[in-house]
């Protein structure tokens, strides 16, 4: 399995060990990020943030499209990520936007964490938690785990 492959190309399986390495260096990659930047130009973060986030949204959608794919189940599910994106995007941005005197969330922001929470939720069991189709499906052969390929 290339790099290339896993992050830009849509076609494929892959199995939860992989989808998992891929958050995990994801939500680093973003953590590392908003921290450096708040940290080196705070006036900065709610424009470079989701710019940022624009960048790695391919790569991310590339790689849970292949667990959708190992779920047999089309890229259409890719839909469920709409609004965590939007969310993460909006973030940073409602953020420096928001009344310093209120600070409560507007309803539109509020409906979307909401929605987002349980599309995350949805997407999080479903690509993280349970297992593929064992067998070839629409969608290629089954990705071949470590533990599979070893022999006794």
């Amino acid at each position: 399995m290339s790099i290339k492959w896993l992050l830009f190309s849509f076609d494929g399986r892959i199995g939860r060990q992989t989808f998992w390495q891929w958050n995990i260096c994801y939500y680093f990659l973003m953590l590392f990020v908003a921290g450096t930047i708040t940290r080196m130009v705070p006036q900065w973060s709610a424009f470079v943030l989701p710019v940022f986030l624009l960048i790695i949204l391919v790569p991310d959608l590339a790689v849970t499209a292949k667990r959708w794919h190992d779920r047999d189940k089309s890229c259409a599910w890719l839909l469920l990520n709409v609004p965590l994106v939007l969310g993460r995007i909006s973030f940073p941005m409602s953020q420096k936007m928001m009344d310093p005197v209120s600070l409560e969330p507007s309803l539109f922001s509020s409906v979307l964490s909401l929605v987002g929470i349980v599309c995350g939720a949805w997407i999080f069991i479903e690509c993280g938690f349970l297992k593929g189709s064992e067998d070839e499906n629409l969608f290629g052969s089954a990705p071949v785990s470590k533990s599979s390929s070893s022999t006794v």
